[in-house]
């Protein structure tokens, strides 16, 4: 049995546009930017093969429902299970106007990571119960008699249930729609991603270049790296990672090599041991200006393979990527390089491929 649902979150109110927390309590209409959004959303749609829209009960989801429900002319119905979350204290506030208290729950609940799950703020749900009645939601209108459903909800019912998909989203424009697959068994994003991928030699990006191409994965290898010196060190990595894309036929993307504006942001961090401030920084660094060239060339996401280095911290890798997804808004895939066999597959690429390898990172010996 296969069931396709496009979610979809609602069009803009004023609220959104002053930055206040709408959670549940407030109920605002959309503005006049929203109704467009939602007659592009209908437009975007027409040729879904949408059967029925469920929406979230509260106003600015149900009039852009019903804007695509009229114009493609489908019933509509309304679910709790897609209502935004509750975030209650804050609800119509800014967050300029939180305590202290609050200011720390908020970088928690903005953190797109497991150990965050369980964050609310006071009187409000945890990500984990979003998404666990969002699921329970879809699973409902599994028995339903149509085959492609239409759901209007709101942002963080989407951010939450797309990092049980495996993305990283911490910004969701409003009227952007997402097509979800139930088959097999589970629940799966049917828009195939097109990742450009960081890599910073080919020993760390080899097996998994090799493993998204047999997937016929949508990609490219980027190679951003001003860390590495010297000049001739750089160039052979480059030249390395260039063989292996052509090996299995991936495009390959160099940028700049800026070491002097590396040097200048890492400036008094030198005597930093590996996994310290400077390689933050370095991360940080390399992972934006990633996210601002995919953002302008087409891509959907970034993933990188900072991480896959047993010298390397994954978490530091992955602080790192969240913190440029949400200055750049846009979305990091945190892609395996460790486990499920990719390290044995890793050692054997190396070997059979003679690849070059370097005895450190990049920025100075070890």
């Amino acid at each position: 049995m296969r069931k396709d649902f496009y979610i979809f979150r609602h069009g803009e109110t004023d609220m959104n546009a002053a930055g206040q927390f709408q959670g549940q309590t407030v109920d605002a209409p959309l503005n006049e930017k929203g109704r467009m959004q939602a007659v592009k959303l209908a437009e975007n749609l027409k040729n879904s093969g949408l059967e029925i829209v469920f929406s979230s009960p509260l106003k600015r989801a149900f009039e852009t429902a019903e804007t695509v429900a009229k114009a493609l002319d489908i019933p509509l119905k309304t679910n709790r299970c897609f209502i935004e979350g509750n975030l209650g204290v804050i609800e119509g506030r800014k967050k300029e106007t939180l305590t202290q208290d609050e200011r720390t729950i908020f970088s928690q609940w903005a953190k797109l990571d497991n150990q965050f799950q369980d964050v609310h703020f006071q009187g409000g749900e945890s990500k984990r119960q979003i998404l666990n009645r969002t699921i329970s939601g879809l699973k409902e209108l599994l028995s339903q008699p149509y085959q492609k459903i239409g759901i209007a909800t709101h942002s963080a019912v989407l951010r939450f249930l797309l990092l049980y998909l495996g993305k990283k989203q911490h910004d969701i424009p409003n009227g952007a729609v997402f097509h979800i697959v139930y088959e097999d068994g589970r629940f799966y994003l049917a828009d195939k991603e097109k990742i450009l991928l960081l890599s910073c030699c080919a020993p760390c990006s080899c097996a998994v270049v090799k493993t998204l191409s047999e997937a016929r994965q949508d990609f490219s290898v980027i190679f951003y790296n001003p860390n590495i010196r010297p000049l001739a060190e750089y160039e052979k990595r480059r030249d390395e990672n260039k063989r292996v894309c052509e090996l299995y036929q991936v495009p390959f993307i160099e940028l700049e090599y800026d070491n002097e504006r590396w040097c200048d942001i890492t400036k008094g961090l030198e005597n930093e041991p590996e996994r310290g401030k400077r390689c933050s920084l370095c991360f940080y660094m390399r992972l934006k200006r990633v996210m601002e060239y995919a953002k302008e060339n087409g891509f959907t996401a970034v993933a990188s393979v900072l991480g896959v280095s047993r010298y390397k911290n994954l978490d530091q890798v992955n602080d790192m990527a969240e913190r440029a997804a949400k200055e750049t808004k846009f979305p990091y895939l945190e892609i395996e390089g460790r486990k499920n066999g990719m390290q044995v597959l890793r050692a054997q690429l190396i070997k059979e491929l003679e690849l070059y390898q370097q005895t450190y990172c990049g920025c100075k010996p070890r």
